[in-house]
């Protein structure tokens, strides 16, 4: 007689679970890294514009040209601040996915407890019933050489 584990179903279960809120976290971290990359050009597309424009100024330039630089880098903070917005947005939700995976991973073990305690105590059961035999036979053999 084999081990049966009465909440194998649940434990694959729980195994799903579990996978499918660690694919959500890793997808969040990946928007994330996606957007902190953006951010970063963003940065240094707005630093650049910014020492193109003081050399524009410093060597005279039209206005409209000066007024085209400074809506430009209107347009690039702009997009700083939402990109900003939303990397804290994708961080909030990066915590609850991690919460969310955490509590799975604790359901999983969980049960995995569980059944190593059950398969422990069939392999002790299995080891008495075996030992049992024997201890049988032993007496058997023993009671015919006598």
């Amino acid at each position: 007689m084999s081990f049966h584990f009465p909440l194998a179903a649940v434990l694959r279960y729980r195994e799903s679970i579990e996978q499918r809120e660690y694919f959500a976290l890793e997808r969040t971290q990946q928007e994330i890294a996606r957007v902190e990359a953006r951010i970063y050009q963003l940065e240094q597309e707005s630093a650049k514009a910014t020492r193109d424009r003081a050399l524009d100024l410093a060597k005279g330039t039209r206005a409209a040209d000066v007024h085209s630089a400074y809506e430009y880098q209107t347009a690039l903070e702009r997009q700083l601040d939402a990109l900003r917005a939303l990397l804290q947005e994708l961080k909030t939700k990066w915590r609850q996915q991690l919460a969310a995976y955490d509590l799975a991973r604790r359901n999983r073990e969980t049960l995995e407890r569980l059944r190593e305690k059950q398969l422990d105590a069939y392999r002790r059961e299995q080891a008495k019933r075996e030992q049992a035999v024997m201890d049988d036979t032993f007496l058997s053999r023993r009671r015919r050489g006598n």
